[in-house]
């Protein structure tokens, strides 16, 4: 077998980095220092935090030496501390969500439940090592998303499956849901939906 120079293999490496920037281009070099931030283009969007057990969502920060490894960790805290970090209620996050359901408000009779800390929704990963998610995009839930519980029946819910309807973050899975095809059968148990 034929050894490779120190030149071709640099250039590989180079070649792959330029790639992998391309890629992703706000992708920091683990060496470069500062914080690397998801981007819909980076490779571990959706993928679970080896230290935490959340899945990565746009925005998130990622520890540079990790991202380019599977074993990619959130940057500074995890989701769950950062949450720890803060006051559970406060008079500020309560008027900030109050303002923006008052300008984004949901669909008439739709039950939103935001999921404040201690929620069962929340546990950390189980014995089969993920933490609950939610049914259509398959992000984890965190601390203070809004969700609706039982999508297919959120007057009366039947079961704890929980669909992101959060104008905060953005995420508006339970309108997508209900736009699409899809929408007419559960997604929790595939059942065709009257």
């Amino acid at each position: 077998m034929a050894k490779r120079d120190t030149g071709e293999v640099a250039l590989c490496e180079a070649f792959d980095r330029g790639l992998g920037k391309g890629r992703d281009p706000t992708r920091k070099e683990p060496g470069a220092g500062g914080s690397t931030r998801t981007t819909i283009r980076s490779p571990w969007l959706g993928k679970p935090c080896a230290r935490c057990g959340h899945t990565f969502r746009r925005g998130d920060a990622v520890e540079p030496e990790a991202a380019a490894t599977d074993e990619v960790r959130h940057g500074g805290v995890c989701p769950d501390e950062e949450t720890a970090s803060t006051s559970v209620s406060s008079r500020e996050r309560e008027a900030f969500y109050a303002g923006v359901a008052s300008a984004h408000p949901p669909p008439q009779g739709l039950l939103l439940v935001r999921l404040l800390p201690g929620d069962p929704r929340l546990a950390a990963p189980g014995p089969a090592g993920r933490r609950p998610s939610c049914v259509i995009c398959g992000h984890t839930l965190r601390p203070f998303d809004e969700v609706v519980v039982c999508p297919c029946s959120p007057e009366a819910p039947l079961c704890r499956g929980a669909v992101h309807r959060d104008a905060i973050r953005t995420m508006y899975c339970f309108d997508e849901w209900q736009k699409s095809k899809i929408g007419q059968h559960c997604p929790v148990t595939s059942r065709k939906l009257t």
